[in-house]
């Protein structure tokens, strides 16, 4: 109630034009006040009952048609104020007010939609009434206007890595700034549900120096983690005006896709050349090892060492000079039956194939000699 003598204000701020049209429709039935409400709250704001009636006037005459009376008032009362800023984030999709949200909300049920998403949430909160309260578990302040995830909610999903779109719009600005940052849900004891900050994308500052709609390109970090089915995460839009020291949150649910990074693809990826280098390798380990009878043993598989005494051709002419040792590294017939190690290769049965084809070839030659 207002003190006996006191001077009764007749110009209000948009603050108090608001705060005494909410009063008046709390008291009102389809727009229609009884006797004594404009003196009643007249009184207890301090405000002369004229021109609580003037404002009352005004905003019937302005709202809308085919509304519900409190939304009525409320989108009419947007038409005077100009110090209260208002926007919301557009791109990506942003929650939406639920049945639920609005059967939680208490003395909210009967505020606009729209208004619900663009208003300031210091003058949603102060929409109380004590024989209307909202649910146990309603957090107005939860960082998302006291939206919850449900099933039904859109969700966007971003790619780690990847740059996405965010925009916004501006129907009364103030210049402030903007936070663009990734929000996971804490519950508490007693079910209430509060949004933390868990990453900040990016902050534009100074921000909503004029209305309109506008918008950027944001990156989400490759390090994200958590966010990987509905609900885990939101991306929060803040928007803070520094002159109303008022704030607009806007949330959208998202999912981000891998959410701990590409770990498993990382791995895939260097885990499959190793695999093949190995495989390889053993293939050729057994090739070098295993020689076919046809293959003529190259200088790494000679005993001696040599190449010179351990590749004999086989139409090779034995020459006058030729000694009965120098074709004792004929290892191609041997090496088809020994043992498949190159270590073992030189075994007693290739010294005595040596020997006798030592004995063959130079009984040939003393008998060209003598003819």
């Amino acid at each position: 109630m207002a003190k006996p003598n006191t001077v009764r204000k007749t110009k209000l701020t948009d603050a108090e034009r608001q705060r005494v049209l909410m009063a008046l429709l709390l008291r009102s039935t389809n727009g229609d006040l009884k006797r004594g409400d404009l003196s009643a709250v007249a009184a207890a704001e301090g405000i002369h009952p004229s021109t609580i009636s003037r404002l009352w006037a005004r905003a019937k005459q302005h709202a809308p048609t085919g509304l519900g009376s409190f939304a009525l008032v409320v989108t009419a009362a947007a038409l005077f104020t100009t110090s209260d800023a208002h926007g919301k984030m557009t791109v990506p999709t942003y929650r939406q007010m639920s049945e639920k949200f609005h059967k939680d909300s208490g003395a909210l049920i009967n505020i606009g939609l729209n208004e619900m998403q663009i208003a300031p949430i210091e003058g949603l909160s102060q929409h109380k009434q004590a024989d209307f309260p909202p649910s146990a578990t309603f957090n107005l302040q939860n960082g998302c206007r006291g939206t919850v995830y449900e099933e039904a909610n859109e969700v966007t999903t971003i790619q780690p890595g990847s740059e996405f779109d965010v925009k916004w719009k501006i129907e009364a600005p103030h210049p402030g700034y903007m936070k663009l940052s990734i929000l996971k849900p804490s519950e508490d004891s007693k079910g209430v549900i509060t949004y933390k900050s868990y990453k900040t994308l990016l902050n534009i500052e100074p921000f909503a120096e004029n209305g309109g709609e506008d918008g950027t390109t944001a990156k989400m970090p490759t390090d994200v983690e958590g966010c990987d089915k509905p609900g885990d995460c939101v991306l929060q839009f803040y928007w803070h005006s520094d002159i109303a020291n008022q704030t607009y949150p806007t949330c959208a649910d998202i999912v981000v896709s891998g959410s701990g990074g590409n770990t498993s693809t990382t791995t895939k990826v260097t885990t499959a050349p190793t695999a093949a280098s190995s495989e390889t390798s053993d293939a050729g380990s057994s090739a070098q090892t295993t020689p076919s009878s046809s293959t003529t043993p190259s200088s790494v598989e000679s005993p001696g060492g040599s190449s010179d005494q351990s590749t004999p051709s086989s139409n090779t002419t034995p020459s006058a000079n030729t000694t009965p040792t120098a074709p004792t590294a004929t290892t191609a017939a041997p090496e088809a039956t020994t043992a498949p190690s190159p270590a073992t290769a030189p075994s007693t049965s290739t010294t005595d194939s040596s020997v006798a084809g030592d004995s063959d070839t130079s009984k040939c030659a003393r008998r060209m000699l003598r003819h």
